[in-house]
């Protein structure tokens, strides 16, 4: 049996993976035992739509160390995520962290060092990567199915007006999407914003391809290529049933199904885009 501690339950995220645990069979080798939120309420109200008759709740998360095996992190502030996982990492405990997985480059590169000196496996970032019509365009894109890429355009909501760290709360979606599908080998990043809208352009070497950060209520992809202009709409609704099991298969394996710079380009793209916006003027991705 597999002893979960949920730390940051205040996210919506956080129910979402505990209905997984509770109601799915095929997982019932994982236990929810612990969890923690800075107000006890949201916790108090998973316990409840779960039915979850023997966990804790926590004042801090160290009093959760001896009674988990690995942790999912799911606070909406992503400033709290390096301090709720880095103790359990620490311990040999693998962690998921939601996303931002960091909102500091200098937080997640830490994280990551941690793991790989204690060989703990480490996940997260946001669920949207594991959209449908995102996994078939990584394939299509990395098989040249498109011939020459010209340029690409996605969209997905973010404000640098949030509560919960500006812009990162909610941009990671849009740039890991971006990242899956074009690469990590982004090169420099500029970023404008217009009456409240974030539009950011990734420069590759060969194509640009622009992230509108639209509060729009449909998600869509544009591939501009040389045999084709490809168009189509993004699906979200299973993407915390996908998340959730590489998730599981990262416990029962011990190993990550992310590469590190698929958790830290991340954060280097979102940190690119603040600098962006406050310099006016394009900014280099500094790996």
């Amino acid at each position: 049996m597999f002893r979960v501690g949920m730390l940051g339950t205040e996210n919506s995220h956080a129910l979402a993976f505990a209905k997984e645990i509770c109601f799915k069979e095929e997982y019932k080798d994982f236990k929810i035992t612990a969890f923690y939120a800075l107000e006890k309420a949201p916790s108090e109200n998973i316990i409840e739509k779960c039915g979850i008759t023997d966990a804790v709740i926590v004042d801090n998360p160290l009093e959760m160390m001896d009674l988990v095996d690995c942790v999912i992190v799911t606070n909406r502030h992503g400033k709290y995520h390096e301090s709720c996982s880095l103790p359990f990492i620490e311990k040999g405990k693998p962690a998921f962290i939601d996303k931002p997985f960091t909102i500091d480059p200098a937080e997640a590169r830490n994280i990551l060092r941690t793991a790989k000196q204690k060989k703990v496996p480490v996940s997260g970032g946001s669920g949207c990567k594991y959209s449908p019509q995102i996994l078939e365009l990584k394939k299509l894109v990395e098989q040249d199915a498109f011939g020459r890429i010209y340029s690409g355009v996605l969209n997905f909501p973010a404000s640098v007006e949030s509560e919960y760290g500006g812009l990162y709360f909610y941009a990671s979606h849009l740039v890991e999407m971006t990242l899956a599908v074009y690469g990590m080998d982004v090169k420099a990043i500029s970023a404008f914003l217009n009456n409240g809208h974030i539009t950011a352009i990734a420069h590759y070497d060969k194509y640009d391809v622009t992230m509108q950060f639209a509060n729009s209520k449909k998600y869509v992809s544009v591939i501009y290529g040389e045999t084709d202009v490809d168009i189509r709409y993004l699906d979200m609704s299973g993407i915390f049933i996908a998340e959730f099991k590489d998730f599981v298969d990262m416990v029962r394996t011990g190993k990550s199904p992310l590469t590190d710079d698929q958790l830290l380009i991340p954060v280097l793209v979102m940190n690119a885009i603040e600098k962006s916006l406050e310099q006016k003027k394009i900014v280099r991705i500094d790996r």
